[in-house]
């Protein structure tokens, strides 16, 4: 078995994993103009996490987002877990796309107590959108082949960078005064935490998961069938033992690009083998809080979490999907109470 938990979510809706899956829930949007204009000389808009000063910029800005998620573990979790002792998993955006810096961005961090959050293994997941499904995977690998009882994963990234917002604008996938079919910038700081038992109570079970690379990007002109997110998804189900049907809701970072909504519609029917009567709905965090980046993934663990735990899931099992649009990368996964 593997439990997944989330035990911090810093994002433009909410400091924990309660309040912000509540604002989700909710459909409470907190877009506004950002410091910063497009190609067009018309003001960007996006999502930021107000406790950090729109004039912290790069990679000051990443730190101040892994301070805040550090900060807001709740004690009597962080009680709970052996900290120093769990390998740590870092996730970070593509290692294509431009940004800032993260060299440093979690030294001197500590949790309550001043017990150290970094254990002696590290690793960087630099996969953007689907890092958490990779890192969740590696985290499986060393359950199993080293004699650990649970593995840190955290994901901090921003979007809201002046790199990352030009490449995005001259890739005409940011949402603009002249392009609407885009997407729209956020930021999070998230840490989950894997382990062959459960450690927090209401913690996840993982039943599948699935890893594939999409040939046909928005940056090329491949025929799009949505063949990697089908394959990562048919993966999922098939290690869950269970089939696209019997799935009550399902979770996914698309950002806005009708691109990438497509790519769910198409990914869902490529593997519904069974006609299912009860609506299957999809849950897009970004409609609240922009593209996350790396933090995308694990923010729908973390809803997912959150509603089994508080009885408004609409079933018994939850899909998530992720998509890294520019560089390939597909990844889904089955997750039940």
């Amino acid at each position: 078995m593997t439990a997944i938990s989330c035990i911090s979510l810093v994002c433009p809706v909410g400091y924990t994993p309660a309040s912000a899956a509540a604002a989700m829930r909710a459909s409470i949007a907190v877009f506004e103009e950002l410091p910063y204009r497009d190609n067009g000389g018309q003001p960007l808009r996006g999502a930021r996490v107000e406790a950090v000063s729109t004039e912290t910029r790069g990679r000051g800005r990443l730190q101040a987002l892994a301070r805040l998620a550090v900060e807001h573990i709740d004690e009597k979790i962080a009680a709970l877990l052996p900290w120093g002792e769990m390998p740590f998993l870092l996730c970070t955006r593509d290692a294509g796309m431009p940004g800032a810096r993260i060299n440093g961005i979690l030294s001197g961090l500590a949790v309550a107590g001043g017990r150290p959050l970094v254990g002696s293994r590290t690793f960087q997941i630099a996969y953007g959108q689907i890092s958490a499904f990779v890192a969740i995977e590696q985290a499986r690998k060393l359950l199993n082949e080293r004699d650990v009882e649970a593995c840190l994963i955290m994901a901090i990234d921003s979007l809201i960078d002046a790199r990352s917002l030009s490449w995005l604008d001259r890739q005409m996938r940011l949402k603009t005064s002249e392009v609407t079919d885009g997407l729209i910038p956020g930021e999070a700081g998230c840490i989950l935490v894997v382990s062959k038992r459960p450690i927090v109570e209401g913690s996840l079970r993982l039943r599948g998961l699935g890893l594939a690379v999409e040939t046909a990007t928005v940056s090329n002109e491949d025929p799009f069938r949505a063949d990697g997110l089908s394959a990562a998804l048919k993966a999922a189900l098939a290690e869950a033992g269970v089939e696209m049907h019997k799935v009550a809701f399902r979770l996914s970072d698309v950002g806005g690009e009708s691109y990438a909504f497509e790519e769910l519609v198409l990914a869902q029917v490529r593997n519904m083998r069974q006609p299912r009567l009860e609506e299957q709905p999809i849950w897009h965090a970004a409609g609240c809080m922009g593209d996350c980046g790396a933090a995308a993934g694990l923010i729908q663990f973390a809803w997912a979490e959150q509603a089994f735990k508080r009885g408004y899931a609409p079933g018994q099992l939850a899909a998530l999907h992720g998509s890294s649009m520019a560089f390939g990368g597909r990844a889904a996964a089955v997750v039940s109470a």
